[in-house]
């Protein structure tokens, strides 16, 4: 699974050699400033992601990509056994960073304490 860090002034999100080659991207930073917050949504599994391109997709498996859906674009990770962390964005290339992680409102709290800082 990606591994999510924080750092003073970056969000990071660090991916292994095959989920870069799943998710067709290599690792990804973004600026703090450009986080708007995170939330736990176990939900989102359940929700049509839109157009995968590029990426990979095995219904009921793993969703890793870009995924373009009503105007917006996200990139997605989430494989089995994890949790959804729905991470939105301001002026970044994605609207939305969506990884399955093991603790997703432990990971959402995290994310939304370093953006306050």
């Amino acid at each position: 699974m990606p591994v999510l860090e924080l750092t003073k002034d970056e969000l990071v999100v660090r991916l292994s050699a095959w989920e870069a080659v799943a998710s067709v991207h290599r690792s990804i930073r973004i600026p703090l400033a450009n986080v708007r917050g995170a939330t736990a949504d176990e939900g989102f599994r359940g929700r049509e992601l839109g157009l995968r391109a590029p990426g990979t997709g095995l219904p009921g498996v793993l969703h890793a990509g870009t995924f373009y859906k009503d105007g917006d674009r996200q990139f997605v990770f989430i494989g089995p056994n994890t949790h959804p962390v729905v991470i939105e964005l301001a002026n970044e290339k994605w609207n939305r960073i969506v990884l399955g992680v093991e603790d997703a409102r432990r990971t959402a709290a995290e994310v939304s304490s370093a953006v306050q800082r």
